[in-house]
């Protein structure tokens, strides 16, 4: 029997799909483990799955802080949370060399793929965001953002390639990431400029409407569709009822799964529910509920499925994660997007381009700027065919089955 190893790291909107891929994968017949920090044992554990530990919470949590979520914070989710990870991912898939075994790895600079690569263990490489793949002719945002229009593309696409390079370049010399660079050269897989990956088959979760495949993409990625998962919880479904009952459809204002520093988000989003005179709900973040006290109109959950929530909502305003940002697109309601890095400036683009929504900066995120923004969003909800076109569209999606066909496809040739 083939064994399905599968590496995830990144935030809980990283890790359920691929919990989801790993439930289809077991349901096949396949043997299923997880490579996974120790803050989403629990999660993972709970589906069933063999979980190896290649991180710790005070990793997690040190990689995911309010520091580590600035902006122009390039260096703390790496040093403090991938880095460490490297090693003891490397490790345990050297062991299985010679083994019957398939990684799924997100993302290719991680121990699991290093360690596949040099002992020839067949890999897929999956992609959730359309950011992550390079592109000369497409760039995602923010760097198409900063690129004049009056240059000739052509130049543009030199500039790119090149920009690449040095980036890998300013990368390697980094001081937050000589201990990985050494790490490497210890194991002996050093750290190298590759443009094209070594994995048998590439996965993009996303459709090829959102995707938008600009001509210079690998040939092998295929896109399968937004994996939409979801982790129910009737409590909070119960809570929502209520609320809804009592005051009526809500927008609905989150900062993200990693994300814990939501005041700024929470006191302007009030702020915009009194302007409008709509019911707000307001999910997730460790501090920021206190800002609600004494609201007629808004509350505060720990945590809501979006999957049952978002059809029930007017709009959502959130940071542009790719998970929540597919949700809205199959429940059908508009969104405001509060971007802050990673893929969400590129996934905030992107909806901007195909009329789902808007977005701003958090450093224009102010009431009387965004309250405008999002009544006249809800005055065009009902004539939106964009809106209905798009969730038609998620709703019929099996991403996940799509995915898994195609692993089993690639696993038989390889």
């Amino acid at each position: 029997m083939l064994n399905i190893i599968i590496y995830a790291l990144g935030t809980g909107g990283d890790i359920d799909p691929m919990v989801g891929v790993g439930l289809e994968l077991k349901r096949r017949g396949y043997a299923v483990t997880f490579l996974s920090n120790d803050y989403f044992k629990p999660r993972i554990a709970a589906a069933g799955f063999e979980f190896v530990s290649v991180g710790t919470l005070e990793q997690y949590h040190k990689g995911n802080s309010a520091a580590a979520w600035e902006p122009r914070n390039h260096t703390d989710n790496f040093e403090h949370y991938h880095a460490p990870a490297f090693e003891p991912a490397f490790e345990y898939v050297k062991n299985l060399a010679d083994k019957n075994v398939l990684l799924l790895a997100l993302g290719e600079e991680n121990g699991a793929r290093a360690a596949a690569e040099k002992f020839n263990i067949p890999f897929v490489k999956v992609i959730l965001s359309p950011n992550i793949v390079f592109s000369a002719y497409s760039p995602p945002a923010p760097m198409s953002w900063a690129i004049p229009k009056y240059i000739p593309r052509f130049i543009v696409r030199y500039l790119l390639r090149r920009n690449r390079k040095t980036r890998f370049k300013v990368f390697c010399k980094a001081p937050h990431t000589a201990e990985y660079i050494a790490t490497r050269k210890r194991l002996w897989c050093p750290l190298r400029f590759q443009t094209k990956s070594n994995a048998i088959l590439q996965i993009g979760f996303f459709p090829e409407w959102f995707g938008m495949r600009a001509k210079d993409w690998p040939a092998e990625l295929k896109l399968v569709g937004f994996p939409l998962q979801n982790r129910a919880s009737s409590s909070m479904r119960s809570e929502l009822d209520a609320f809804i009952e009592k005051f009526g459809a809500p927008l609905i204002f989150t900062s993200g799964t990693g994300v814990k520093d939501v005041e700024e988000l929470f006191k302007e989003g009030r702020k915009i529910c009194e302007q409008l005179q709509v019911p707000g709900l307001f999910v997730g973040g460790n501090t920021g509920a206190e800002i609600l006290q004494g609201s007629t109109l808004c509350t505060h959950m720990d945590y809501i499925d979006f999957e049952y929530a978002l059809p029930k909502a007017l709009a959502i305003v959130h940071h542009g994660g790719i998970g929540t940002t597919a949700q809205a697109i199959k429940a059908g309601i508009p969104q405001l997007i509060r971007p802050i890095k990673y893929d969400q400036p590129d996934n905030a683009e992107r909806i901007y381009k195909l009329g789902l929504g808007t977005y701003v900066m958090p450093d224009g995120f102010r009431a009387e700027q965004v309250a405008p923004m999002i009544g006249n969003m809800l005055q065009k909800t009902k004539s939106s065919k964009a809106l209905r076109h798009y969730s038609a569209d998620v709703n019929n999606s099996s991403a996940i089955i799509n995915a898994c066909d195609l692993i089993e496809q690639a696993s038989k040739n390889c």
